[in-house]
């Protein structure tokens, strides 16, 4: 391989997109994946860009979110260009529903306390007409219109293959074993098959960042364990859902081919890929009170 500036380590959305960014500067770069470009969480998210979900309330963390979000319809439309790959953009906004008032109530105060995002309290009736799918046990809806969703798998394989078309390196099926070090200083990677050398390096491996400690020297471990979250992908009969929509702890976000995404679990220190009977069952007991019609529904995967 050709010497580079910077070596990044992982080929989810993080590695695709600094490696993007990087080449897009014209530094020399090559990202280094263990197996192909998103196949590990990146290729199983169901792809949400909604802020309002991700941080606690207002704050940086938010502010950062949102900020992000204004970016995406020219990344993507310019990785699109690019790569010849489109990352399925949808603007759809995101309902937030409640089931009974105290959970209305909720939700109206988090309208009051962000009234710069133009979020809407829907009624019943007036979510109802947003999406007729709704069951009919859902009490009313926080409408959120500019949050949306891609592919997760597609904008990541889309970043790396925009930084190919900019010079950047990618290579697939090549684990990192460890860094080299001169001291203090990190000189490059060790792979299975030879030492690269670069002036920086960037871990971005996900959960697996964990192993880190024995590459670096550090005692103990880092705080990074794996949350491993399963989603379902349906097939809803016509018409099926338009916008996102939320439950107190479901999401639902409808594809462009039609397909509809059903998440998440969230169970700390597992670190698999398979999905669980219980899961599905969980999942499934979140999202029929939301959309009554899904127990119709064609289970692809």
């Amino acid at each position: 391989m050709r010497n580079v500036d910077v070596l990044v380590v992982g080929g989810g959305v993080i590695g695709s997109a600094i490696a993007y960014a990087l080449a897009r500067e014209r530094v020399s770069v090559a990202l280094l994946e263990a197996e192909d470009v998103a196949n590990g969480a990146s290729g199983a998210a169901a792809g949400m860009l909604a802020p309002l979900s991700e941080a606690a309330g207002p704050g940086p963390l938010q502010r950062l979110g949102l900020s992000s979000l204004a970016l995406f319809p020219e990344l993507v439309a310019e990785l699109r260009e690019r790569s010849g790959i489109d990352a399925e953009l949808e603007r759809s906004g995101c309902m937030r529903v409640a089931f009974s008032e105290e959970e209305a109530s909720h939700l109206r105060a988090r309208d009051r306390a962000l009234p710069s995002l133009d979020l809407e309290w829907l009624d019943e009736a007036a979510a109802r007409r947003q999406e007729p799918a709704l069951a009919p046990g859902v009490f009313g809806a926080l409408f959120s219109p500019h949050e949306g969703h891609v592919r997760s798998q597609l904008l990541a394989r889309a970043l790396a293959l925009s930084a190919a078309s900019l010079g950047a390196e990618i290579r697939t099926g090549t684990p990192v074993r460890g860094l080299l070090r001169e001291g203090a200083r990190v000189r490059g990677v060790e792979t299975a098959a030879e030492a690269l050398e670069a002036a920086t390096v960037i871990l971005c491996t996900g959960v697996t960042a964990a192993q880190a400690p024995a590459w670096l020297g550090l005692p103990g471990t880092l705080p990074i364990v794996p949350v491993r979250g399963q989603i379902l992908s349906l097939l809803p009969r016509p018409p099926g859902l338009r916008t996102m929509v939320r439950g107190a702890s479901t999401y639902l976000v409808p594809k462009r081919d039609g397909t509809l995404v059903v998440g998440a679990t969230e169970e700390r220190a597992v670190y698999e890929r398979r999905v669980t009977a219980a899961g599905v069952a969980q999942l499934l007991a979140g999202a029929l009170p939301i959309v009554e019609d899904l127990a119709g529904a064609a289970f692809l995967s």
